[in-house]
């Protein structure tokens, strides 16, 4: 019993690490560095001209998601057995539901631990400002081994894009968050006007005096 407790912890464990890998290189490769070339990096990139955040949405993601944790049964039951395959296959399921989580939160409610403060600062500078940096959604590691890891003093969010509970009611940042967060601009926001630079790694515009050039087609920064 000890013994398939273990197994079961450290093939979770290993289903962990290996999404979290994942996580880095769909995120960075299939979606942001295609720049809208398929399907997933044309939803991902919409992602990123939107303000609203739908945990659901991508319901294709979910479905291959299942599919690959059932593929890694095969050698979780090849390792150790079938406590070694069920737990690589729905470890690796869990993993991804624990990034969608974290991933919807943080669009919708404020922090209340320091992981949750450090993650959004990190997060948010990869929507706002540097969109081909912390590619990782959840840890810096692997943003650390490939070495696009970006650490922000202060987040400047536009205005027009800003987290519901960023802000108080006068559409202010609240006092707690005024030190990792600051706002540029007011213009209305947009999901058309944003989704052009969205599709060219381009983060949004912060001045509200500076039209959106539709046909801006420049190449994003290197890495």
């Amino acid at each position: 019993m000890i013994t398939d407790l273990l197994i079961a912890a450290g093939f979770v464990a290993a289903a962990y690490v290996l999404w979290s890998f994942m996580e880095y290189g769909l995120h960075r490769f299939a979606f942001h560095e295609a720049r809208g070339k398929n399907y997933g990096s044309r939803e991902h990139l919409a992602h990123h001209a939107r303000r609203d955040y739908d945990f659901f949405k991508n319901w294709e993601a979910w479905i291959g998601v299942v599919l690959v944790g059932a593929a890694l049964f095969v050698p979780g039951w090849w390792l150790a057995g079938l406590v070694g395959g069920l737990s690589l296959g729905l470890g690796f399921v869990l993993a991804y539901f624990t990034y969608e989580g974290i991933h919807a939160i943080a669009h919708v409610a404020g922090p209340r631990t320091r992981y949750g403060r450090w993650f959004r600062k990190h997060h948010f500078h990869h929507h706002f400002a540097e969109p081909l940096r912390n590619q990782g959604v959840t840890t810096p590691l692997w943003d650390k081994v490939f070495g696009t890891l970006t650490v922000p003093d202060q987040v400047v969010v536009p205005r027009r894009m800003a987290m519901v509970w960023l802000l108080d009611g006068d559409g202010q940042v609240k006092p707690e968050y005024r030190a990792d967060y600051t706002l540029r601009g007011g213009r209305a926001f947009s999901e058309e006007a944003e989704l052009p630079r969205a599709l060219t790694n381009l983060p949004p515009l912060l001045d509200d005096d500076v039209v959106l050039d539709l046909s801006d087609d420049r190449e994003p920064a290197p890495v």
